[in-house]
């Protein structure tokens, strides 16, 4: 029986076969998307008409209908677990300092802050050089006014002068 086909024969009917499966699979999904937004677009519309004092009076109401695929709800996180995001994330050394702490940018901004803080105590500098020299740090560290943890850096500088700085003098050091 199978004598009679040819592969040609067979590849071509298979590729029939499978243009009509696909074909149906899509039209399927395609009436279902388009069936789910007409029947969300044209909610029910229900018109009630009610009598008081010899008058009719018409009240339509909009039915909000939940999609076929969020009946169920979101699966509730176990007790004593929470969902956090990326930035949330972090990572802590055995001693407890996060890992954050010791390395990037604001520990570095830290250390320059303390090379600054030790070169006014050895060459007995006042509140003017320290402001000249946070000049310096300033432009190697651009864009500092807009760090989240630019209040620890200030508190830091605030907690390790010698001399006392507005918190006016701490936020122009960084504009």
């Amino acid at each position: 029986m199978l004598h009679g086909f040819s592969t040609l024969k067979f590849l071509a009917s298979l590729l029939v076969l499978g243009l009509l499966w696909y074909g149906g699979v899509l039209l399927f999904f395609y009436l279902k998307r388009k069936q789910r937004q007409l029947g969300v677009g044209n909610a029910a519309k229900q018109t009630d008409r009610v009598a008081s004092s010899g008058q009719q009076h018409t009240v339509s109401a909009v039915a909000e209908i939940p999609l076929a695929d969020d009946l169920m709800g979101k699966a509730k996180l176990p007790e004593g677990m929470s969902s956090v995001g990326m930035e949330e994330v972090g990572f802590v050394d055995f001693e407890g300092r996060g890992v954050a702490d010791q390395q990037g940018l604001v520990p570095d901004l830290l250390e320059e802050i303390k090379n600054v803080f030790s070169l006014l105590a050895k060459e007995d500098g006042s509140k003017r050089d320290f402001l000249e020299l946070m000049k310096a740090v300033k432009e190697h560290y651009p864009g500092m006014a807009s760090h989240p943890r630019i209040r620890q850096i200030n508190e830091f500088i605030n907690s390790h002068a010698a001399f006392h700085l507005s918190a006016e003098e701490l936020e122009n050091l960084w504009y």
